[in-house]
């Protein structure tokens, strides 16, 4: 059943992650961000769920490149591939910083927070860091843990059949109509 309150797109996508059960690509989005040189910079993070009807929230380390890149240029496009269903999802929108992020902090396992600990993202590997993880309890929020909103703009679908390809478009400014565009 649609929910009425919200956009038709996320029906589409949300019917492409059931049939792709378990499949890592469930969960894994290709993020493109412009660098300070502007420059395309393309890297695979985890979709964390939704904010809002048409928001999706991604966790990021504070120290990574990407967080210079959002605040010199907060344009963004995500890529979602499913290859069981043969869909792919373009968004577009901006991504900016949620700055409420202590329940998303204490809904991560032990496990992944100690992942927030490691050294600087990028720099070289001191010979002594375990290549282990130490998981430790109680830890408390890093301040280089990040929560993004990614607040969508517009949603392409290109979904691969035979022998024609179907193409639709969603645009938040057009009160997410769903048109059928050209392959």
């Amino acid at each position: 059943m649609l929910d009425n309150n919200l956009p038709s797109w996320r029906q589409d996508l949300k019917s492409s992650r059931k049939k792709e059960g378990k499949s890592p690509s469930n969960r894994w989005i290709q993020l493109a961000t412009v660098s300070e040189e502007n420059e395309p910079r393309l890297r695979t993070v985890v979709f964390r769920g939704w904010h809002k009807d048409s928001s999706m929230i991604i966790f990021t380390d504070r120290r990574s490149e990407k967080i210079g890149h959002l605040m010199s240029n907060p344009n963004a496009e995500i890529l979602w591939f499913f290859l069981k269903t043969k869909t792919q999802y373009r968004f577009k929108g901006k991504i900016r910083e949620l700055s409420d992020n202590k329940n998303h902090w204490d809904s991560l396992s032990e496990q992944s927070k100690s992942t927030w600990f490691w050294e600087s993202p990028g720099e070289k590997k001191k010979p002594k860091v375990q290549s282990a993880i130490e998981i430790l309890s109680n830890l408390p929020k890093p301040e280089n843990f990040v929560v993004l909103n990614f607040e969508i703009d517009s949603v392409d679908l290109l979904k691969l059949e035979k022998p024609i390809h179907k193409r639709y478009l969603w645009e938040k400014i057009k009160k997410w109509e769903k048109v059928e565009i050209n392959p």
